[in-house]
């Protein structure tokens, strides 16, 4: 059965494509995504993470600035403008990601 909430969050170049994968019941929130971000970082060399290091800085600031989530389907890229090859992309496959969603569960369950 297929995971009503997914997506992928990647780093690719001319070399490299690496990526880390996320499929659940609820809506990915927004500290699921920053650690997802920092397991995909640690998987790259050092000079890989050099040459993405300003794409992921804006990755980590599009994750933090969403507001009430991004739905599905969403393909977002930050391309290094110098090189025009490395570049880190999050794509929500399904669903919902990015959101305050405990939170929100928390206020509903105690107006409800």
């Amino acid at each position: 059965m297929t995971k009503p909430h997914r997506g992928r969050i990647q780093a690719q170049g001319e070399n490299l494509e690496e990526s880390v994968t996320w499929a659940q019941d609820e809506p990915l929130s927004k500290k699921d995504g920053l650690r997802l971000l920092e397991l995909l970082k640690s998987k790259l060399s050092k000079k890989e993470l050099k040459d993405r290091e300003k794409q992921f800085k804006q990755a980590q600031r599009f994750i933090e600035n969403v507001q009430d989530g991004e739905n599905a389907p969403s393909d977002i890229s930050f391309l290094n403008r110098k090189t025009k090859h490395e570049r880190v992309d999050i794509e929500i496959w399904s669903g919902t990601a990015f959101g305050i969603f405990l939170l929100l569960f928390i206020i509903w369950y105690l107006i409800g």
